[in-house]
């Protein structure tokens, strides 16, 4: 009995040891843990106290900024052609010299210049034979109607030339050869066969009939005999009432055209006299326009041309005989030379390229966001590192709008010229920067500082220091903005405090309970308050700002 006792006796002592050792061994992981929560908690409440940022809102200048990069390329060339037929037997420049205006740069091969001034003599002789069958052609001193019909529209008055009323008007008269003039209207109940009356600008009513219909739109053709081309009409529907009367409702407007055109057209000549008015009847052969000034015929103009081009052609033969050289149209640097009779180096060019050497272009790449902000004769900053720290005015030239697109994103190209400097190389390294937009005497603060919801955007103007809380709402109305600044148009004036919180990363951020990020708390300015999320800069890729502060 008593040996029953003890063994009791000993296995409660053992579990109140074991319960002992466990509450000592609780006791000390919870103050492990408390200590080290704390030293956590004190660490990163410390940082978060510190990240939260106060800016005094400022007058200053702020911009927008387009950035491209690309490389430096020769500009213009001018090219000098060797006359056809004539032969050079020595060139006495290199590609990489520089010549000026009047240079000699080749020795031409006289009996090759004989040779061409003698072809060229013989085909102006062929066309003097040409222009002497054609001289005695004359154009027609009247245009008359080649079919019966109705003048609805005069182009071409007195003393008029032919063909610059044809250019302007592609005719010089129209007539309506089956009697109707017709209008379109769409969105109505009308059916083919259908009676309208048409109501003119001028308060003159007609008696139209639906021609045809084509889906939505129907046709209508009334009388060419008195409304006017092109005139804006009415359409009316009459109804008749039970009781005799007639109910009038429009149905649609448009523009009166002729149903059964013929232009009347003409080539050279002036205008004498119009012998008709608009809207007279006309049959087949009536004289429409008396002419004058038709001495030559279009054939006869454009042989003559052709000779003068012959002539210009000759001197220059002439004068390369006599000379026995030839020299540079172009001041700049020799890129290409034609090749001479005895050539055995395969070069087949018949050119002198002279490059000028004052401009230079770099075409540059811009972002798909970007390129609508710009246009052709925009300045441009342009960066050549290699060879300056100062940047050089540019123009833009071009712009091409046909992107090419890798990974997901589409690309432009705008070519800027720039005058050349010593130093420049094709093939150099440029940046180039244009300015959108700019405002001077701007409220500005950082980018940073501004929260922006789907409606609104606004500030924080206060902080509460011991329960570490961003304050005070403010609404503000924002202009322009660029990656760095933002500019508040109202809201706020000058020398008024914002805070913010600084972006920092925190690996901290996720701990369960959010105890260590501060990310969680209502109205710090950390990114689960509702609306903060946006930043409102406004920015796009390759787009960037300045600010300039006015103290």
């Amino acid at each position: 009995m008593d040996h029953k006792r003890r063994k009791k006796r000993v296995r409660i002592s053992k579990i109140i040891k074991i319960v002992v050792a466990l509450v000592l061994v609780g006791g000390i992981l919870a103050g492990v843990t408390i200590y080290l929560k704390n030293r956590v908690k004190d660490k990163y409440a410390k940082d978060t106290d510190n990240g939260i940022k106060s800016v005094s809102v400022e007058s200053g200048s702020i911009s927008t900024t387009v950035y491209g990069t690309g490389r430096l390329s020769d500009d213009d060339t001018n090219t000098q052609s060797i006359p056809d037929g004539v032969e050079l037997s020595e060139v006495t420049v290199e590609a990489g010299d520089t010549v000026k205006a009047g240079d000699k740069i080749a020795v031409v091969d006289l009996s090759s210049i004989k040779s061409a001034m003698s072809g060229t003599q013989a085909d102006i002789d062929e066309l003097d034979g040409q222009l002497e069958d054609v001289a005695k052609e004359e154009i027609d001193d009247e245009i008359t109607s080649s079919v019966p019909g109705r003048v609805k529209k005069i182009y071409a008055t007195e003393g008029d030339d032919v063909s610059s009323v044809m250019i302007a008007n592609d005719a010089l008269m129209l007539l309506s050869l089956d009697g109707y003039m017709a209008l379109d209207i769409s969105g109505t109940d009308l059916a083919v066969g259908d009676e309208v009356v048409i109501k003119t600008s001028d308060e003159k009513t007609y008696d139209g009939e639906v021609e045809s219909k084509t889906g939505d739109t129907v046709t209508i053709i009334l009388t060419d005999d008195g409304p006017e081309f092109e005139d804006e009409v009415s359409v009316v529907k009459k109804t008749e009432n039970e009781d005799g009367t007639e109910t009038e409702t429009a149905v649609g407007s448009g523009k009166l055209y002729i149903h059964d055109p013929l232009s009347v057209v003409g080539y050279g000549g002036t205008i004498k006299t119009v012998s008709v008015s608009e809207n007279d009847k006309v049959k087949a052969d009536k004289k429409l326009f008396e002419l004058e000034n038709t001495s030559y015929t279009a054939n006869y103009e454009s042989l003559l041309s052709s000779r003068k081009e012959l002539e210009e052609k000759l001197l220059t033969l002439v004068d390369l005989y006599r000379s026995g050289s030839i020299v540079s149209e172009y001041e700049g640097v020799v890129q290409t030379v034609p090749a001479t009779k005895d050539d055995t180096s395969g070069n087949t060019s018949t050119e002198f390229v002279v490059r000028p050497d004052k401009t230079m272009s770099v075409s540059v790449s811009i972002d798909e966001t970007d390129i609508l902000s710009l246009s052709v004769g925009q300045k441009v900053d342009v960066s050549v590192t290699s060879i300056s720290d100062e940047s050089f005015t540019g123009t833009i030239t071009e712009i091409d709008k046909t992107g090419e697109s890798s990974s997901g994103v589409t690309t432009y190209t705008a070519k800027v010229k720039i005058d050349k400097v010593e130093g420049m190389l094709s093939g150099m390294s440029a940046s180039a920067s244009v300015t959108i937009e700019s405002v001077d005497d701007a409220l500005i603060i950082p980018v940073e500082a501004l929260k922006q919801t789907s409606s609104t955007a606004y500030v924080y103007t206060s902080y509460d220091e011991e329960t570490k809380t961003l304050g005070s709402m403010t609404e503000v109305e924002i202009g322009l903005s660029n990656s760095s600044y933002v500019e508040i148009k109202s809201g706020l004036k000058e020398g008024d405090v914002v805070y913010y919180q600084e972006k920092t990363t925190n690996s901290f951020g996720n701990f369960p309970g959010g105890d260590f990020g501060g990310g969680s708390f209502p109205g710090n300015g950390g990114g689960s308050f509702p609306g903060n999320g946006g930043s409102g800069n406004g920015s796009s890729k390759g787009r960037s700002g300045s600010k300039r502060g006015n103290g």
